[in-house]
């Protein structure tokens, strides 16, 4: 029985050595290697304070090496916590503070840019992976004593109040997410699954725990394909990969490349989409050039570890479809719909936030007490024992078929580009620039599909321009989350009669014209 998710690693080691465990550009790493290494890397990083129940980060681009720190990091029985690169000093000091860690796994790299973004920041040792010499003699099993219940990563999302919010999931939920799917999409030795998601982001969880489990080949999406989307097209061709899991707009964006042709993704079985709603033109058109391959719509927070829904798309969407389900729960979880009156329900014609329970719910969010009481609540229909609900503040419909359907937020909290992100954290680090007095963010879904996707401001300035503040908004926020349209507006700000900003007439002054 696995227990941990490190497991997995050593399991696919001990069927099959020599295959293939991971592979990026050029380079690759067998099951038999990748496990000898996190063995004594993990030993290594227990030499230098690393103890269970630690949280250990790294900080490194996606490759081979930041696979090798995760793994090393979860057989020391500590909890990974990867961190975006690109993150502005303020976030990044932010995340350090949440975990209150002295330690840090980098490549060489990484460890120059870490130290010209806090050059001030005392006492915290960062660790050149790529410098680390493996011994034979450390490359045997550690005696683990981590429980399914520990942590094994955390995950920082977007913080209404600019502060990120680290999500704490333990091996426990991974494992029931990963046997589910790797048993439902039938994942074996034999298939190449595909990691396109960065590892900051929940959705790398299903490629790299499906493909460790089977014994499958997990193949990195090098980072720079991700801006030349013809080559990513041919690259998953060219990799054979069989299982390919992304956001939305990726399919959108292919399509939008005119570079799709006849032929393409022989290999193909499964194509999975989740973390932002999937406009049905985009399965239309995939479904009639590719009707091989079997398409797959999850829904999930990184709050529930990935994905607590699915819902396979057996039919060719209508011309007038306007929404593709989000479905049903998968085993183990359970969905309810609580309406305007507070009561919860599970019949078809149910409105209102889905809320999700079962053995994948996190166990909150790191250092935050309050957020973590807001949001995962006591299940009222059980008094008996500890039984969370989580709050997706996502608004959804049951259908007929009893499958639920994505309406939209129940607050300013955005999906875009698979990111979840408050608008609040956004509005709060723009307000944090000298000369910045007044910013409203909004948010343009592009109607289903019909146009790509914004983020937008309207902001009031004092003594400086447009051009100096969108400079600037590079050194404080992540470039996904950087307004693609700023406004500059002069005089009241559009309120609603109790004083709040009026959002919908801010939408469309931001939005209108070039």
């Amino acid at each position: 029985m696995t227990t941990r998710v490190q497991d997995y690693i050593s399991e696919s080691a001990r069927r099959f050595p020599d295959r293939t465990a991971v592979t990026c550009r050029n380079a690759s790493l067998s099951y038999q290697k990748l496990d000898a290494f996190g063995n004594s890397f993990a030993r290594f990083l227990i030499r230098q304070g690393a103890v269970r129940g630690r949280f250990v980060p790294f900080f490194m681009p996606k490759g081979i090496p930041a696979i090798q720190a995760l793994v090393s990091i979860l057989k020391a029985g500590c909890a990974y916590v990867p961190i975006d690169v690109a993150s502005p000093a303020a976030r990044l000091e932010s995340i350090l503070d949440s975990l209150q860690t002295d330690l840090i796994v980098t490549d060489r790299a990484s460890a120059e840019r870490l130290r010209d973004l806090l050059p001030e920041r005392e006492g915290l040792t960062v660790i050149d992976i790529e410098a680390f010499n493996p011994s034979s003699e450390d490359d045997g099993p550690l005696d683990d004593p981590t429980l399914s219940i520990d942590l094994a990563y955390v995950l920082f999302t977007s913080g209404s109040t600019g502060v990120p919010k680290g999500v704490m999931i333990p091996h426990q939920a991974i494992i029931d997410y990963i046997d589910w799917c790797v048993d439902f999409y039938g994942i074996d030795e034999r298939d190449h699954v595909s990691n396109h998601a960065p590892l900051y982001f929940d959705n790398s969880t299903f490629d790299l725990y499906t493909a460790f489990k089977a014994g499958a080949t997990l193949h990195l999406v090098p980072d720079e394909l991700n801006s030349v989307l013809p080559r990513l097209i041919r690259w998953i061709d060219d990799e054979g990969i069989t299982v390919f899991f992304c956001v939305p707009s990726v399919l959108t964006l292919f399509i939008r490349s005119r570079r799709l042709k006849a032929g393409q993704f022989s290999r193909l079985r499964h194509l999975i989409c989740a973390g932002e709603a999937l406009p049905p033109e985009a399965v239309r058109y995939m479904m009639q050039h590719y009707p091989h391959i079997q398409y797959t719509n999850m829904y999930g927070p990184t709050e529930i570890t990935v994905d607590c829904s699915y819902h396979v798309i057996r039919e060719v969407p209508a011309e007038d479809a306007l929404r593709i389900p989000i479905g049903k729960a998968r085993p183990n979880m359970e969905l309810f719909v609580r309406d305007d009156e507070g009561r919860l329900s599970q019949q078809p014609g149910a409105q209102g936030e889905l809320l999700v329970r079962g053995l994948s719910v996190s166990y909150g969010y790191l250092g935050d007490a309050e957020k973590t009481a807001a949001s995962f609540i006591q299940n009222p229909l059980n008094p008996l024992f500890h039984d969370p609900l989580y709050c997706t503040g996502d608004r959804v419909e049951i259908d007929g078929n009893g499958d639920c359907h994505f309406l939209g937020r129940a607050d300013d909290q955005i999906k875009y580009l698979g990111y979840r992100i408050e608008l609040g954290e956004i509005e709060s680090r723009i307000l944090s620039l000298d000369g910045v007095e007044e910013c409203v963010v909004v948010f343009d879904d592009g109607e289903g599909g019909a146009r790509p996707p914004e983020i937008g401001a309207l902001v009031s300035l004092e003594g400086r321009d447009i051009a100096g503040l969108q400079e600037q908004l590079k050194a404080v926020l992540p470039a996904y989350m950087i307004p693609t349209r700023l406004r500059l507006h002069s005089g009241e700000f559009p309120r609603t009669p109790n004083g709040k900003y009026d959002r919908k007439r801010i939408r469309p002054q931001v939005f209108s014209g070039d």
